[in-house]
This record gives C-alpha cells, sequence and structure tokens, in this order.
C-alpha cells in the first residue's frame, strides 16, 4: 500500500514542462545533405535496383555528353586528314553504335526503375499511414499531428514531383553538372585560362538573375493566391446549383457578374505586370547568353584565322562554351531545387521518426482486477497544446465511477464530456495527477490491455466500407465468430432486419464498393455499433453521445437496448440531450471542465439548477414523468 501511495504521489505532482508541445509529432529542420542520406538509406533498404541505376545514370551520362561534344570534332578530323570512306564509315559507325547501345541501355534499366520508384512511393504513403496507427492517439489527432501527416501524404502524392523522386532527380543532375563543368573545364582550360574565368563570371552573372526572377515569382505566387481565391469563389458560386435559388430569389446576378468583371481586371493587370517583367528578365539573359556566345565566337575566330586551333578544334571549343554556363547554372539551380525538397522531406521523416507509442509495457495486467472495474479520475489536470498555447480542460479534477454503476455525464458542448472519455479510455495521458483502475494508477497496465478493457461507441464511429462481417467486428473476415456476431444482432435487435432483407455476412457496406452494398437507416446503424460493442464485450461500457443525431424517440430506444445489455458492467453515457439520464444510477452536470451538479434525475429536477434547466428546454421531446414523448404511440 506504501508503494502504490507513493507512485500516486509521483504522478500527482509531475508536469508537462511549459514548453511542451502536447505530443512527438513535430518537425525537425535537417541540413539537404541529412535529408539526401535519409531517402538514400530508405531505398537502399526496400529498392537497392533504384540506387543502383542511379549510379549508372550518374557513370553514363557525363560519358554520353563527352562522346557528343566530340563526335563534330572527331568526323571534321576525318574530313581534315582526308580519311578515306571505309575509314570514315568504320569510325563514325563505331561511334555511333556505341553511343546507341550504351543508351538503350541506360533507358532500358531507368524505365524499370522508374517503375520500382513509384511502387516505392506508394509503399511510403502506407507505411505513413500505419505509423498513424502506431503512434499516440493525442499525437494523432493533434492538429499538429492532422497538418504534418497532410503534409507527409501530398508531397508524396505528387507523382514525379514527389519529394523521394525529386530528391534522386536533383542530386544526379547535380553530380553530373558537377562532372560535366569539371571536364568542360578541363578542355576549355587547354585552350585559355582567361576564357573560363570569363565564362564562369557570366554563368553566374546568370544565376543571380534568376534568383531575382524566382523570388519575383514567389511573390506573384503569393498574389495569384489571393486573386485566385476570389475569383474562383465567385465562379463556382455562379455555378452552383444548391445558389440558384439564392441567386434568383435576391436578385444577385448583377452583383455577381460585376464581381466576376473585377475578379477578371485583377487577373488580367496581374498577368501584364508579370509580362512585363518576364519580358526584361529574358532579355537580360538573352543579353548575357548573346555577350557570351558571340565573345567566345569572335575569340574562336580569332585563333582559327591566326592558325592556333583547326577547323575540327573550332567545332569543339564551340560547343564545350556554349554548354559550359549551361552547367553552371544547372548546379545552382539544382542546388536551390534541393533545399526546396529538403523542407518537404522534413515533413515526411518529421512524421516517419515521430515516437510511437508503447502499448505492451507495464508492471500490471488488467486480468488481476476484480470485475466489475471502477475508475477515479484523481487530481487530473489536461490541456491541449497549439503552437506553444495551453487550452486548459480539467484543472485537478476528481470523479470515481463506482464499480457497475451506470454514470450519465451530460453538459452543453464543450463542456470536456468526450476528452474526459478519452482520457478515460488511456488515449490521453493526464498532464497531472493519475487515473485510477480498481485503485491502481493506469499507467501501470500495458495500453494494449486497457484498450481492450472497453467496449466505446463514439459519435463519429468509423463503419468502414469492408464486409459487413469485417465493418462491425473491425477484424479479418478470418478472425471473426459468425455465430456470435449473430447472437450479438439479435441482442442488438438487428438480426430480424438482416433476414428481412436477406443481408449476408459478406456483402459490404455501402455502395461505394459494390452496387449491392448494405445501406442502413439512423437507427440501424447505431443498433449495428450496439452489436459491436456486444460481440467485443469489454468490462467498461461508454457511449459518447452516439445518437446525436437521432429524433429522440429512436435515440431513447437505443439507449433502452445499451441499458440492458449493460447490465453488470460499469457504464458512462455522454450525452448533451437527456435521453440516457433517467436510467442512470447518477448524474454528473459538466460545464468548463468541472462538476457543477451531480445526483439522480429526480434529485437534480428538485434542485432546479443547470440540469433542471436544460431538461425544461428539452422539455417537448418528453412527458411529464421524464419518459419519451409519444413513446406509446411510436
Amino acid at each position: 500500500m506504501e508503494k502504490e501511495h507513493s507512485m500516486k504521489e509521483k504522478h500527482k505532482k509531475s508536469k508537462v514542462p511549459e514548453n511542451d508541445t502536447g505530443g512527438g509529432v513535430f518537425i525537425t529542420r535537417h541540413s539537404v545533405f541529412s535529408n539526401v542520406m535519409f531517402w538514400v538509406r530508405h531505398f537502399w533498404k526496400y529498392e537497392p535496383v533504384t540506387i543502383w541505376t542511379r549510379i549508372l545514370g550518374i557513370v553514363m551520362s557525363p560519358l554520353f555528353q563527352m562522346m557528343s561534344l566530340y563526335f563534330p570534332k572527331v568526323t571534321l578530323s576525318l574530313i581534315e586528314r582526308r580519311a578515306d570512306v571505309r575509314t570514315v564509315l568504320t569510325v563514325l559507325g563505331s561511334y555511333i553504335l556505341i553511343y546507341l547501345v550504351a543508351h538503350a541501355f541506360k533507358a532500358g534499366i531507368q524505365n524499370a526503375a522508374y517503375y520500382r520508384t513509384n511502387e516505392e512511393r506508394q509503399r511510403i504513403l502506407f507505411r505513413t499511414f500505419l505509423k498513424s496507427l502506431r503512434m499516440k492517439y493525442s499525437d494523432v489527432e493533434s492538429e499538429e499531428g492532422r497538418n504534418l501527416y497532410q503534409k507527409a501524404i501530398n508531397t508524396q502524392r505528387m507523382g514525379d514531383g514527389s519529394a523521394s523522386t525529386q530528391t534522386f532527380n536533383q542530386v544526379e543532375s547535380m553530380i553530373v553538372s558537377v562532372l560535366m563543368f569539371a571536364l568542360y573545364s578541363t578542355v576549355l582550360g587547354s585552350l585559355s585560362i582567361w576564357m573560363v574565368l570569363i565564362l564562369l563570371a557570366l554563368a553566374v552573372a546568370t544565376y543571380l538573375l534568376q534568383l531575382v526572377e524566382n523570388r519575383y515569382n514567389e511573390k506573384c505566387h503569393e498574389k495569384w493566391a489571393v486573386i485566385n481565391k476570389h475569383s474562383n469563389y465567385v465562379r463556382s458560386a455562379m455555378g452552383s446549383m444548391e445558389a440558384a435559388k439564392d441567386i434568383r430569389i435576391f436578385s444577385m446576378s448583377g452583383w455577381l457578374r460585376d464581381r466576376l468583371q473585377s475578379a477578371q481586371d485583377a487577373i488580367r493587370r496581374q498577368v501584364r505586370t508579370e509580362e512585363g517583367w518576364k519580358f526584361k528578365f529574358g532579355m537580360i539573359g538573352a543579353l548575357l547568353g548573346l555577350a557570351r556566345d558571340l565573345g567566345a565566337y569572335a575569340y574562336l575566330l580569332y585563333r582559327a584565322l591566326q592558325g592556333g586551333i583547326s577547323a575540327s578544334d573550332f567545332v569543339l571549343y564551340f560547343a564545350a562554351i556554349t554548354q559550359f554556363s549551361g552547367f553552371v547554372t544547372s548546379m545552382a539551380q539544382r542546388l536551390a531545387g534541393l533545399k526546396r525538397i529538403s523542407r518537404e522531406t522534413d515533413w515526411v521523416r518529421g512524421y516517419l521518426e515521430a515516437p510511437e507509442e508503447d502499448r505492451t509495457t507495464g508492471n500490471r495486467h488488467i486480468s488481476e482486477l476484480a470485475r466489475p472495474i471502477s475508475v477515479e479520475f484523481q487530481d487530473v489536470s489536461f490541456a491541449y497544446r497549439l503552437e506553444g498555447k495551453k487550452k486548459q480542460i480539467f484543472s485537478h479534477f476528481n470523479l470515481k465511477v463506482e464499480a457497475g454503476e451506470k454514470l450519465a455525464l451530460v453538459g452543453v458542448n464543450g463542456a470536456g464530456k468526450t476528452t474526459l472519455v478519452k482520457l478515460m479510455c488511456g488515449l490521453y495521458e493526464p498532464d497531472e495527477g493519475a487515473i485510477l483502475l480498481n485503485g491502481i494508477d493506469m499507467r501501470e497496465f500495458p495500453k494494449k490491455e486497457i484498450y481492450e478493457l472497453f467496449s466505446v461507441v463514439f459519435q463519429d464511429n468509423m463503419l468502414p466500407y469492408f464486409t459487413v462481417r469485417e465493418s462491425i467486428v473491425l477484424k479479418e473476415a478470418s478472425e471473426v465468430d459468425d455465430n456470435r456476431l449473430t447472437q450479438a444482432l439479435e441482442d442488438a435487435g438487428l438480426a430480424g432486419v438482416f433476414r428481412d432483407r436477406n443481408i449476408s455476412y459478406g456483402q459490404y457496406m455501402g455502395k461505394k464498393v459494390t452496387d449491392d452494398g448494405v445501406e442502413l437507416s439512423g437507427g440501424q446503424n447505431q443498433r449495428l455499433l450496439l452489436a459491436r460493442a456486444l460481440y467485443k464485450d469489454g468490462d467498461m461500457l461508454i457511449l459518447d453521445e452516439p445518437t446525436a443525431a437521432l429524433d429522440p424517440i429512436a435515440e431513447g430506444e437505443i439507449y433502452e437496448a445499451y441499458k440492458e445489455f449493460g447490465a453488470g458492467k460499469t457504464s458512462v453515457f455522454i450525452s448533451h440531450r437527456l435521453a440516457s439520464t433517467r436510467f442512470s444510477d447518477r448524474i454528473i452536470y459538466l460545464e468548463n471542465g468541472q462538476i457543477m451538479e451531480t445526483g439522480t434525475h429526480e434529485e437534480l429536477l428538485k434542485k432546479g439548477g443547470a440540469y433542471a434547466e436544460m431538461f425544461r428546454i428539452q422539455s417537448n421531446y418528453y412527458s411529464e414523468d421524464g419518459n419519451l414523448a409519444g413513446r406509446e404511440e411510436a
């Protein structure tokens, strides 16, 4: 007992640091090199063939470039030496044959690698989804977690523009450009070192011009985002069938036409502005290119007339000069591209490398607990965290749900009811204090066993479009006991519907997968969820506003069914409507994370407080004795 008490005190005093973000989902900025190596390690593990093909491309691309560069020189050299036709055909034929065979080999290997890269990209998407299932629920549910998940998914859904593919493309192109820069520098260095320096200076000037243009384009993107948002909204409003009635009734057509004209004028002004700047950038770039080519041509022509170089060398050097600046610019562009893609890779890494939930570690086991089970909130504090800010939900909250008790939690939206349920189920962990199961801190038990303890029906329950048996039980079909499922449907009052409509367990739910999919009414879906809870047969039954979309009569019937089959279990019923309160042993009225009132239905009505006021407002749905109005007629 002393050990347990000290453990409670330890948890009671433990607090989350002020700078804590409320979860392990966050983005760490990595260097470009680190992110490149992340993809290299990833593909080396799952698709090593793609790495080898990239290496092959890096080796062979300079070879093709140099063969293309020297082909005119070799041809002219043969002509200058007055080689015979047989020699010319042999040399050039061999040259072309080697080039074509090597190029075909490279293309075939890279095509195969291309499909493997795309397949791996799809697997990365799947791993990202599976990662969500292994992370702490609070991290996945947090706004940071949801945003990062979408970023990680979206950046891999861009086909050839995805972060993984683009990283390899940019790295391969950059390495090739560096190699070609070195090779072309060697070629041109044999002509004049000053030529290399001048060309390098012109290339740098071209790169700086591109940087200015890129910054201007970024500003334009921001403007286009605003312009397009406005224009698209007006267009969608004018073309919306849902808005057609309002447009006619309120005579909006003229007004919308003016708004659309205004949006079109803004588009035209932006286009004209950009065209003017693009013309200027284009002219400056063209002048730099013209200065490079004319200067090189004049210099080479001078050397040729002086007898310093042959005609074949003239062709070689001129081709090298025109391509040299392109490789310098390409290196700068690839580096800029890698910086951009590195940011997207941070999103993928941030999610895939986020800490996972430990579901198997614990000092105790749920099997040790006597049934039914009690749950106690002991001095619990909890706050949501978003962008460094805290929204306090519970502060030193205390509540005990007795073993076998049927407790109703009521209150307006935002009172903290659903948060309380998630804390109770172990989906959230308290910032301070402890949650006890039969007097033992919940953190002493493995998460996996805690999750098995609860049968929970949430308002936003998942009904996947799988087979009926899989959608109800949420397991593989081979793991489902059909006899047990049939009994659960019978107890839930749904077996007759299945028999009358001849619904088989092998049919699919909904019509998104097959045309003969099963579609049920709102009340029938709720009974389906009751069958799911009955099939699992957890020791604790929790209903978190599962009937909010139903009418009061149907809601009351569902709660009556839950009451019948929750016998002998500890049950918590949560609602902002009062259909669940009549058969509850105790009612808790929550407001702003605090217990404002507690008692039975009759006691709280006599008290005349917030619960009584809520009941009075809803009284048109109920008869004088608190039962659902019209139940006898239903």
